[in-house]
């Protein structure tokens, strides 16, 4: 059993201060050589002008040594909030495509879509969301349990060649799924990959139930 947890940092920006940030935590997460978290990618959210850090985090109890020394005391960060995820399941072909995505800056839509459940429907919700059918525009990534959050209980991210499908996807496909709550989207405009394809090999590995 893997004791490794997936962590997705928001970084709160200061108005006016959005490119410095950026460089400045970029800076930092490149230069960064601890065993401890291992940083996948950055997503930049323009509809909050925020940053998105997707990390691995080997040893939980250096979790805020990471987030302190690290991303808060970047230049323009006004603040941070941790969603961890101690398991779930992932497309291992889905997965692998992100550092292609980003390398090629290739036109293709992604979101994160965070899933309230009703209590008493988590295991089969979980279940019946992760072997929907297969969509012929929507990707689904991975599918995490996110119980270590106030605002969600399952975090989903998704790949698209199509804007619109995401939506649909979310709508027609997830919402009805007896057991879910309510659904947020956030949509992933850029990315900056940290890991290499052997890092995301290993994470999906090591983290995931592969499906």
């Amino acid at each position: 059993m893997t004791n490794s947890t997936i962590a997705i940092i928001d970084a709160n920006i200061r108005s006016g201060q959005d490119e410095l940030a950026r460089e400045e935590v970029l800076a930092r997460l490149e230069s960064y050589r601890e065993p401890c978290v291992t940083p996948l990618w950055v997503n930049w959210l323009r509809g909050r002008a925020d940053l998105r850090v997707i990390c691995v985090v080997h040893e939980l109890n250096r979790l805020d040594d990471f987030l302190i020394d690290v991303v808060r005391e970047a230049i323009g960060v006004t603040g941070t909030r941790a969603v961890l995820s101690f398991g779930g399941h992932v497309n291992f072909d889905n997965f692998m495509e992100i550092p292609l995505v980003a390398a090629r800056n290739q036109h293709m839509y992604a979101a994160a879509v965070r899933i309230e459940l009703i209590p008493g429907y988590d295991h089969t919700a979980f279940d019946a969301i992760w072997t929907l059918p297969r969509h012929p525009h929507v990707r689904p990534v991975w599918l995490l349990r996110t119980y270590h959050s106030f605002d969600s209980d399952l975090n989903m991210l998704l790949l698209s060649d199509d804007e619109a499908s995401i939506t649909g996807y979310v709508m027609s496909w997830i919402r009805p799924v007896p057991g879910v709550a309510d659904t947020v989207v956030h949509d992933v405009k850029d990315w900056h990959m940290l890991a290499k394809s052997e890092d995301m090999i290993a994470v999906a590995e090591e983290f995931f139930s592969l499906g």
